[in-house]
């Protein structure tokens, strides 16, 4: 029993150290007055987009995961805005992932 509870927790290490080894999606920062910036709405697909940011992605082509919540896409819609109207710069972390770029966080700058 002992020698099957050992290959078991040896076992147990090789996959968290697997799982912990596994490298993370690199985050990146942009930070413009989005001036120049274009906030689309998609009904029934993406929602809520911001093209020609200056990001690396395809056109500057910024989105939200599937897991962002509504008032999370409110939020950076009023701060680009926000933005727009004053001349004030926002910074905006995305993680690039197989050809999009999902927004992780955003900021106004002071």
């Amino acid at each position: 029993m002992f020698k099957k509870m050992r290959v078991f927790t040896a076992a147990a290490f090789v996959c968290i150290g697997t799982i912990a080894a596994t490298p993370a999606l690199a985050e990146v920062e942009i930070t413009a007055v989005p001036t120049g910036w274009r906030l689309q709405n998609y009904t029934g697909g993406p929602g809520l987009v911001a093209w020609f940011t200056g990001s690396n992605c395809i056109n500057g082509l910024l989105s939200f995961s599937s897991h962002a919540t509504s008032d999370d896409k409110n939020r950076f819609f009023s701060l680009v805005l926000t933005a727009k109207v004053s001349g004030k710069a926002i910074s905006v972390f995305y993680e690039p992932d197989s050809g999009n770029c999902y927004i992780q966080s955003f900021y106004i700058q002071q």
